[in-house]
């Protein structure tokens, strides 16, 4: 896990993923704040398969973590 320091509050969403969809798997990147640290986030990068299963975790994985907003980014039509 990366550390990140936030200087300032410009209206960012406090518990965000990012997820870059390709054909057999997608790259995941989530932020949240720190847990103990007032003003740092916390970055995780992961990749996750394309199968229901490992799809269906990601999104419990997401909820768990407080997620509010989730953004993707994809080449194909999906």
């Amino acid at each position: 896990m990366e550390e990140l320091r936030e200087d300032h509050d410009d209206g960012t969403v406090a518990r965000v993923a990012a997820i870059d969809i390709a054909k057999a798997s997608g790259m995941v990147c989530l932020r949240v704040p720190h847990d103990t640290i007032e003003g740092r986030r916390v970055q995780q990068v992961w990749n996750v398969a394309s199968t229901t299963n490992a799809i269906l975790e990601l999104g419990d994985r997401l909820v768990c973590q407080g997620v509010e907003r989730v953004v993707m980014e994809a080449t194909g039509s999906y």
